[in-house]
């Protein structure tokens, strides 16, 4: 028996979207066309890639102008911090500070390098004991004088991919727009279990990834508002407004469209579900073992553990050896064993960063999988323990050398 329970990193695809994705691809294998074409099957593609931007926007509250098809989340995060910032700074070139959470996921994150090149100054924000981002305040009289005239862009993710926690979007995004900013935020594990409405949430840029709500790898959204500066450094053939060039993948669209749509007919049984295996699984945790966020607001699919061992390797190889697979982390640093830079900013030790666990249930998880789960857990931190044991021993030698 194998057990799943690393949503977050990707889930299955969901028959809708496969549905969807295989009569597309016939459709056009059928009736071949660019949706930029003229000609009849171009016509016939532009209305299928219509039909899924009607789709994705009815399911994240935007206009259907709004949506912009990519490649992924890690493009539209990409795209949604830089090309908007770039544009803001090319209508007033005062505007040169990029402001982001401290939970952001790497594909934001790892902007700040392309940001100082092209002379952007970047601030990260505190986050609290429980996994929480620590606003300037929570009213717009309370914008810092440094963000005043200055702020170009400020990103903060709905919930954290590592962590789980809810962030406080709706007043960032009050502080960013009473200092004249614009506001991003990477929406990808809110969707499942929160209502999401780029509308009223009232951002200017959202992003999706397909593979973590059931639809294919390799497709995407950016939901950017009418109207706000954008300027790409990749410019192309005019498609998605200009902001994205390229021939968009029109069965992946297809798919999309249809994953999210089942996604919020199901969201609020699903929610109540995770919260219910999520209370399950916390009840019956072994001694040394505990949330990490406490008490603070989460998602109800993500649970991050932390564990009594510092050794995540011998942990996810003993839950491997079990059928279970689980994460030490965002799927991005999948592989790599270093402490967690986002328990880290919690206050933790690098230890303490070393020993975590992240458990991310899906729309077909059950009571089972979560049981299956506790009974290999004491095992892993064993495992994990027994590493710990071996490196202290090695350490006590190599220091009486």
């Amino acid at each position: 028996m194998s057990v799943y329970l690393d949503h977050a990193a990707t889930t299955p695809l969901r028959e809708c979207a496969l549905e969807a994705w295989t009569r597309a691809q016939r459709d056009l294998a059928a009736h071949p066309g660019n949706p930029a074409a003229l000609h009849f099957g171009g016509r016939r593609a532009r209305r299928m890639l219509d039909d899924a931007r009607e789709q994705v926007a009815a399911a994240l509250g935007a206009d259907i102008h709004e949506v912009i098809f990519t490649s992924g989340a890690t493009e539209s995060d990409a795209l949604g911090v830089m090309a908007a910032s770039r544009g803001m700074r090319g209508r007033d070139c005062a505007r040169d500070l990029i402001v982001v959470s401290g939970l952001e996921h790497d594909a934001v994150a790892h902007q700040r390098e392309v940001a100082s090149r092209e002379g952007f100054s970047w601030e990260v924000l505190p986050v609290d004991a429980g996994g929480v981002s620590i606003l300037p305040g929570v009213c717009g009289d309370d914008v810092p004088a440094s963000w005043d005239g200055r702020l170009a862009l400020g990103s903060m993710t709905l919930v954290s991919s590592e962590i789980g926690t809810i962030q406080p979007v709706a007043d960032f995004a009050e502080l960013v727009h009473t200092s004249g900013g614009l506001v991003h935020s990477d929406a990808a594990q809110a969707i499942p279990t929160l209502d999401v409405s780029f509308a009223e949430l009232r951002l200017d840029l959202m992003s999706v990834g397909g593979h973590k709500v059931g639809a294919p790898a390799g497709i995407g959204v950016l939901l950017a508002r009418r109207g706000i500066p954008m300027t790409t450094d990749r410019p192309g053939g005019g498609h998605e407004r200009s902001i994205r060039s390229g021939t968009p993948d029109v069965a992946g669209a297809c798919a999309l469209g249809a994953a999210l749509t089942e996604i919020v007919a199901e969201r609020a049984a699903f929610a109540a579900r995770a919260a219910d295996l999520r209370a399950h699984l916390l009840s019956h945790l072994p001694e040394g073992t505990y949330s990490t966020v406490g008490e603070s607001a989460s998602s109800s699919a993500i649970i991050h553990l932390s564990l009594p061992t510092a050794r995540p390797e011998a942990v996810l190889m003993a839950f491997d050896m079990a059928g279970i697979a689980v994460s030490a982390g965002s799927a991005c640093h999948a592989g790599v064993t270093r402490p967690s830079e986002i328990v880290m900013a919690m206050g933790r030790s690098e230890e303490q960063a070393l020993g975590v666990l992240r458990v991310s249930l899906g729309h077909e998880t059950t009571r089972d999988d979560i049981d299956a789960f506790l009974a290999a857990l004491p095992v892993a931190i064993r495992a994990g323990a027994a590493l710990d044991g071996i490196a202290h021993v090695r350490n006590e030698r190599n220091e009486e050398r």
